[in-house]
């Protein structure tokens, strides 16, 4: 499982949702949670019966994004491909101009992925 987080103090996370807001996408629940405070699947797994989880794992890493490769990145999300191409291309204008503005000229996402390692149950 692998989900995404992001800082406080990363405004253009923040900033990038008034864009969705006015392209009619929902709300965001934003930020979202901490690492530590997104749930494992520890009960799902062992309420199978087939297996005991043994250890939990949380992977934290960040990955620097520059506005055309943070483009390409939402060109791969499966909601942003269904979205008709002036849809698209308001939300890249606006991706590109809020990336911009930014001195250093790139934002970093953050992700967690929570590796579960388990064993067969006898």
């Amino acid at each position: 499982m692998a989900t995404h987080f992001q800082t406080v103090s990363t405004p253009f996370f923040t900033e990038i949702q008034g864009c969705y807001e006015g392209l009619g996408e929902p709300r965001l629940d934003w930020p979202p949670p901490r690492p530590d405070q997104v749930p494992d699947q520890r009960e799902e797994i062992e309420r199978s019966g087939v297996f005991k989880i043994v250890e939990i794992k949380r992977y934290v890493w960040t990955v620097d994004y520059s506005a055309d490769s943070y483009i390409d990145l939402l060109n791969t999300y499966s909601g942003h491909i269904a979205w008709p191409q002036w849809k698209r291309d308001r939300l890249h204008r606006e991706v590109r101009r809020l990336i911009g503005e930014r001195p250093e000229g790139w934002i970093r996402k953050h992700y967690l992925s929570i590796l579960h390692v388990s064993r067969l149950v006898p």
